[in-house]
Parts: C-alpha cells; structure tokens; sequence
C-alpha cells in the first residue's frame, strides 16, 4: 500500500478555527456566545464565507485567463 501526501491537516484546521472563535468571542457575555453558537447564525456565517471564498476564486480565475 503506498502512503500518500496528506493534503489536509485537521488539526492545524481546527486549530485555527478554534484561535478564530475565541478571538471573534472574547469579552461577549454568556447569551452572544449562545447566540454566536446558534445554528442559524453559524449556517449564515458559513455561507457567507463561502459566497467570500468563491468570488475570490472567481477573481483568481479571471487573472489567470488574461
């Protein structure tokens, strides 16, 4: 069997992730940080995100086509 590269390191991802949240929650009281944490909130913040990450794409794609 032939051991290959790994292309994604999770912990390093949920290190980050984990730096990012608690960097976005510092000083929020209890109720926002439930409130950060809601579904909802989560689904339109990671939308959002990748609405972000697509148009760069797009952006990165069109530089490459001139």
């Amino acid at each position: 069997m032939k051991a290959g590269t790994k292309k994604l390191d999770a912990v390093a991802e949920s290190r980050t992730w984990k730096e990012a949240v608690a960097e976005e929650t510092e000083g929020m009281t209890p109720e926002q940080i439930m409130a950060y944490f809601d579904r909802g909130a989560v689904r339109r913040r990671f939308k959002a995100a990748l609405r972000q990450a697509e148009r760069a794409e797009n952006a990165i794609s069109k530089k490459r086509k001139k």
